[in-house]
Parts: C-alpha cells; structure tokens; sequence
C-alpha cells in the first residue's frame, strides 16, 4: 500500500471522528436546553401554584365585575399611575408576559405551559381583556405579551390539541360515563 492511500484512509478516519464528535456535542447541548426547559416550567409551576397567585387567580372575577360600574376604576386603570386594588393583578399579568417570551421561542415549554394552564390563561384573559385594554393608555404595551399567550391558549384550545392530549392519558374504567350528581334541590 503506498502512502497516498495510507493519507486517505487516515483522513477519512479523522473526518469519521469530527463527524461523532460534532454529533456528540449537538446531543449535549439538545440535552441541556431540555434541562433548561424543565428548569423554567418548575419555576412557573412554584409560582403559579403559590397561595398569592392562587388569590390573584381568585380575585381577578372580582376586579372584572367591578370594571363594569365602577367608572373611578375604569379612569384610574387608564392612567399610568398605579392602582393599589389590581397591583397583585398587575404584577400576575407582568409576570405571565415575561413567561410569553417561552412562547415566542416557540419550545416544549410552551406546549407544556399550554396544556397545564390554558384553560386559566385563557379564562384570566377574557375576564380582564377590558382592564387590560384600560390601562394601555396610561400604559402603552401593558400586557401584550400575555394577550400574545392568552391568543396562542385560544388556539391551542380551539385546535383541540388539549383534548388529544388528555386522550392519550389512561384512564380508570370505572370514570367513563360517570355523570355528575343531581341536585339537591
């Protein structure tokens, strides 16, 4: 065997190498985006399930309710100036705008996200849809982001992508067709 050949087989050796290494380091790094990701949805897990968000989640009916008689809150809420009774309501919705930026990279941890609270992010939308859109003219851009995410629930809801998941989930035998007790009255 002359040398050229001894060249030739050594490089393609050396190009085998590169080439498993390459894919070595594009699994490692797959692998830790995933862990990211598991990161980021805990945090938003240990926050929305916190006795604060839960209150928030609790209260903003209330807000709402208020929103339709209430015409100082209304004046209020469009004005940049903060409003001491929908602060923890304001600062849910900041938070759940900086959460859309997981949507907009468009990774596992919106669908996550989606299918564990659209049905919430969508309901808290509808309910303060009003405020929100109020206290854009004190506050330009105020939640838009989660308007973004609130949209993407909808969809994700409408597209009926959350009954395909929770269809994939076993079931007891015993809960099908089990239907909900009568009334007392």
């Amino acid at each position: 065997m002359d040398a050229s050949w001894v060249a030739a087989i050594a490089s393609v050796a050396s190009a085998s190498i590169v080439a498993v290494a390459a894919l070595a380091a594009v699994l490692q790094i797959r692998h830790i985006r995933n862990a990211n990701e598991i990161t980021i949805y805990l945090h938003l897990v240990d926050r929305l399930e916190t006795a604060n968000a839960t209150e928030v989640f609790r209260s903003f009916q209330e807000v709402a309710r208020r929103l339709e008689t209430d015409r100082s809150l209304r004046y209020r809420l469009a004005q940049p100036q903060p409003v001491p009774e929908f602060s923890e309501i304001e600062t849910l919705l900041r938070f759940l705008d900086n959460l859309t930026m997981l949507a907009l990279t468009r990774t596992d941890t919106e669908r996550l996200m989606l299918t564990k609270y659209g049905v919430e992010i969508v309901r808290l939308w509808d309910a303060l849809a009003e405020a929100v859109y109020l206290r854009r003219h004190g506050t330009p851009h105020f939640a838009a982001m989660f308007e973004h995410l609130a949209m993407r629930a909808k969809a994700y809801i409408e597209a009926g992508k959350l009954d395909r998941y929770y269809a994939r989930l076993l079931h007891d035998p015993r809960m099908a067709g089990v239907a909900p007790p009568e009334s007392p009255d």
